[in-house]
């Protein structure tokens, strides 16, 4: 039954350019035929003497004359109702039921101007002497009207409306015509809309329903289901590969716990010690990087498992955010002897709170700080200052090393962006003033990265909610 279904489609099916001519050739037909029909209804109407052809007039000249000259006294109403009449005595019209236009037109035609007179209908005249030396004036054109006087006088001109009619008839017919093809090509532009629908909706389980009548939209459908079927085969790989990615990914992190115990446990054992306050310094620096490395393998761990971890927005003092960055920056400033300092613009605050995300704020300033420490020579100055605007709060960070280049001014912020090709090879894979970027926008701001004359200096302008305690 499908098969014969498809058979039987194949065949109802057709190219753009033979649906339109088809169109073409029936419209033409169907009003050809109209205008035949017409023609044949108009001559029924004569011969059934309803309406009087266009040759009434000219064809009656000849016997209307002979009334007229035969009467010993003129008689208008002897005058066919197709003829208007004029009596003309020593070259004046002096009696007549013309109106103002064909008077004109008579007085024209006396004058010695005998072309045909009007655009519309051409008016003719004909002059008939009497026997009393008066001359009629017999004035006629070629249309068509009614064989009664009477439906002459109460009814509109017969030519205009039956041409009315004719046009008013062809239009419906093409209309009809008209959309009889617009319907197929409607319903096969529906069936591709509905195709493009299931693919944007991710719906690619199961095959394209319907078929197109034309052609070409026939194998605009094919493509679509191809696409179909070939992205449904391209998600199939990509989960499979994201199911393997994430199973080697639980396996690393989980097997990062233990060497991450190990750091935590005998940074712990060494704090213990009798450690010069210098020493003491480095080793809570240790615990505290392993236990910021043991949130983000959780954090990992739960990104892997299809989770996301709860990050809201809470309202916090500023000296505390600050306290948090400040300790981060003297973590980092022990590993090349570089020297890290606060700016006198964070003295400013005092009982100020935030709304912000702060995990993710610290994470982001973490990074700020690690690309200042990484550029910044051996005891060069990093320096961290805040900056308050309306509506906006900027940290930032500036460092005494070779500032940006024009390109890393321009495209720092993208993902895997790296100055140069050696980076990545030293393990900085372009990721830290993306999050950091990322990170500001989602609090409504920006990062702004510029040079100045210490040398590079970046901010993370955060759109905050700011309370004064």
């Amino acid at each position: 039954m499908e098969k014969g279904t498809a058979v039987k489609n194949r065949r109802r099916r057709i190219g753009l350019n033979a649906l339109f001519w088809r169109y073409l050739i029936a419209s033409g037909s169907l009003a050809a035929t109209l205008c035949v029909l017409w023609l044949l209804l108009f001559n029924i109407l004569v011969n059934m003497e309803v309406v009087m052809s266009a040759y009434t007039a000219v064809r009656g000249l000849t016997e209307t004359e002979r009334m007229l000259q035969e009467q010993a006294v003129f008689d208008p109403e002897a005058i066919p109702h197709f003829y208007e009449w004029a009596l003309v005595e020593d070259g004046e019209i002096t009696d007549s039921n013309m109106n103002q236009k064909q008077l004109k037109y008579a007085r024209r035609e006396l004058s010695g101007d005998s072309a045909p007179h009007g655009w519309f209908y051409s008016q003719y005249f004909h002059l008939v002497p009497l026997q009393n030396g008066q001359t009629v004036m017999l004035e006629y054109d070629y249309s068509v009207c009614y064989a009664d006087p009477v439906l002459n006088a109460i009814l509109p001109d017969f030519q205009t409306v039956y041409i009315g009619l004719l046009l008013a008839l062809l239009l419906v017919l093409i209309g009809l015509c008209t959309g009889h093809y617009t319907r197929i090509l409607r319903k096969d532009t529906q069936t591709i809309a509905d195709a493009c629908e299931m693919v944007r909706s991710r719906r690619l389980d199961k095959p394209l329903y319907g078929q197109a009548r034309v052609k070409e939209l026939q194998a605009a459908l094919a493509t679509i289901e191809t696409l179909r079927r070939e992205l449904s085969h391209s998600l199939e790989e990509q989960w499979t590969a994201e199911q393997r990615k994430n199973e080697a990914l639980s396996a690393l992190t989980h097997d990062l716990k233990t060497p991450l115990t190990v750091i935590s446990g005998n940074a712990e054992l060494l704090a213990e010690d009798n450690l010069t306050q210098q020493q003491k310094e480095l080793a809570l620096a240790i615990l505290r990087g392993a236990v910021h490395a043991e949130d983000y393998v959780k954090r990992l761990r739960e990104v892997t498992a299809g989770a996301f971890w709860a990050s809201d927005r809470e309202e916090i003092p500023v000296r505390s955010l600050l306290s948090a960055i400040i300790q981060q920056g003297r973590d980092l400033s022990a590993q090349k002897g570089q020297i890290f300092a606060v700016d006198r613009s964070v003295a400013a605050f005092s009982d100020e709170t935030v709304e912000i995300e702060k995990d993710e704020v610290l994470r982001a300033m973490e990074n700020l700080l690690s690309n200042a420490f990484r550029f910044t020579p051996p005891g060069g100055t990093i320096l961290l200052g805040v900056e308050l605007q309306t509506g906006r709060t900027g940290f930032w960070i500036q460092d005494s090393g070779p500032g940006f280049s024009p390109e890393a001014l321009t495209k720092a912020g993208k993902t895997f962006y790296t100055e140069d090709s050696s980076r990545p090879q030293g393990g900085h894979m372009g990721m830290g003033l993306y999050f950091a970027s990322q990170i500001a926008q989602k609090h409504g701001g920006c990062l702004s990265l510029e040079n100045t004359a210490m040398g590079g200096r970046a901010c993370l302008w955060l759109k905050i909610k700011q309370e004064i305690g």
